[in-house]
Parts: structure tokens; C-alpha cells; sequence
């Protein structure tokens, strides 16, 4: 059961986000989080926390609990395509690729038409085999070797 005030306050949140206003943003979801708080106090609302979440990540310089709380959000409604978006794009912001990927595909295998799932894993790209395919891909051969095939393919 959602109360009628925090999601209000979400909506505008959400307008205020797709506005580019991130700052109004994160107060908005704040607000949301709060009010949904005194109505459900040992189970507020993960959406609500999952944006707030990202709003702290891309306004204010606590990366750190952006993605801790984008990650509670996640393992709390697993089955929320949007709390995967919004891991996923706070891990990119902290450059955690591998993280960001898995998370976009965990919100892909629960909405496969999700618009913004679909646009993050085709902005992130796909990653091409290693040149020497039996050692891994961080070993120092395959690095130089995938360094000076990308300069030959130039």
C-alpha cells in the first residue's frame, strides 16, 4: 500500500530528475522516503530509495552510500526492473563496469523491454574476445596484444 503524499513527492521527484534538476531530485525522493517511513516504518519502499540513491550519487559526492542504498534497494524487490537500472548507473558513475553490466542484465531479465536497461547495455557495448584466447584477459600478453591490435585495425 503506497500513501498518497510519498508518492506524490515521488512523482515530482521523478520529473525533477528527467527535468536534469538532480539537487530538487534527491529532496523530492528524500521527502518521499520519509513520509513513506511513518507510515511503514520497518518496510519503506524501495523505489523511493532506490532514486534517492541515485540522485545522491549524481548531486551530491556521497558515492559510497548511493551505492549502498541502491544495492539494499535491489536485494529488497528483486523483482523491480528500475531498482536494477539505477544500481547499475550508479555503479557506472563509480566505474564499476562489472557491476553496472550485471545489474542491467538482472533488470533485462525481468523486463526485456525496459527502454532504459536496453539503452544502458547497448551504451556500455559489447567486449571483444581476447586476442589469446587461453590466457585470461587482464594478463599482460593479452593487454599489449588487444593494445596493438585495436592500433593495426586503425
Amino acid at each position: 500500500m503506497t500513501v498518497q503524499p510519498a508518492e506524490n513527492s515521488f512523482h515530482r521527484g521523478i520529473a525533477s530528475l528527467n527535468a536534469g534538476d538532480r539537487l530538487a531530485a534527491a529532496a523530492y525522493f528524500e521527502a518521499a522516503l520519509r513520509l513513506d517511513r511513518q507510515y511503514h516504518p520497518h518496510r519503506p519502499s524501495m523505489k523511493y530509495l532506490s532514486y534517492f540513491g541515485l540522485c545522491l550519487a549524481f548531486a551530491t559526492n556521497r558515492q559510497e552510500e548511493a551505492v549502498r542504498l541502491c544495492r539494499q534497494a535491489a536485494r529488497s524487490e528483486f523483482y523491480n526492473p528500475d531498482v536494477y537500472w539505477n544500481l547499475g548507473r550508479v555503479a557506472l558513475l563509480q566505474g564499476n563496469r562489472r557491476e553496472a553490466h550485471q545489474a542491467f542484465l538482472q533488470g533485462l531479465a525481468i523486463d526485456k523491454a525496459h527502454a532504459g536497461l536496453r539503452f544502458q547495455i547497448r551504451r556500455l557495448g559489447v567486449r571483444r574476445p581476447p586476442v589469446l584466447p587461453f590466457l585470461s584477459r587482464h594478463h599482460t600478453l593479452n593487454r599489449w596484444a588487444g593494445r596493438m591490435w585495436t592500433q593495426l585495425r586503425r
